[in-house]
């Protein structure tokens, strides 16, 4: 993770968590900081609301032809500033690290990253975000076609990764 700019290495922090590895479905694991014994205890968590299935099933409405994006480490996109990397240390083996990039388990996480992509997603008929996927749609192949390649292009300008 360091390597890949997720995390960072730090020799001092006031907000050290302890690390708890999370298996996941395809065998891998993620590392993950046990915020809730440092600072989701004290954060004021920001609000943003998901939006319910039938909100999104508006907002489709009419499609005919789909596509499912499915995002990589869908939080870990968001670059953290300065002042919020501070809190979000975790205390490994190999020392202290804190996170470059939003980690999964503050509770914040999900309201950030939603609020962020629907900003994201402004002005694009035909798609939504729901966490860490994406539909895409439109009532023929080629609009289908047109509205995928609107898609893909403001995530490249975004720099939005996808899963293959």
């Amino acid at each position: 993770m360091a390597e890949l700019g997720i995390l960072g290495k730090v020799k001092y922090t006031e907000w050290a968590a302890p690390i708890v590895p999370v298996d996941k479905p395809d065998g891998s694991y993620r590392i993950c900081g046990d915020y809730k014994v440092t600072i989701n205890s004290v954060l004021k968590t920001k609000e943003h609301p998901l939006s319910t299935p039938q909100e999104l099933f508006m907002k489709l409405n009419g499609g005919q032809k789909f596509t499912k994006l499915d995002m990589s480490n869908v939080y870990q996109q968001v670059v953290l500033d300065e002042g919020s990397r501070q809190l979000v240390c975790i205390n490994t083996n190999l020392g202290l690290y804190r996170y470059i990039r939003h980690p999964f388990d503050v509770s914040s996480a999900t309201a950030i990253f939603q609020e962020n992509m629907e900003k994201i997603l402004v002005g694009l008929e035909g798609a939504v975000c729901y966490v860490g996927d994406i539909i895409v749609t439109r009532r023929t192949g080629d609009e289908h076609k047109e509205n995928l390649y609107k898609m893909l292009q403001r995530l490249a300008d975004w720099g939005i990764r996808l899963r293959k």
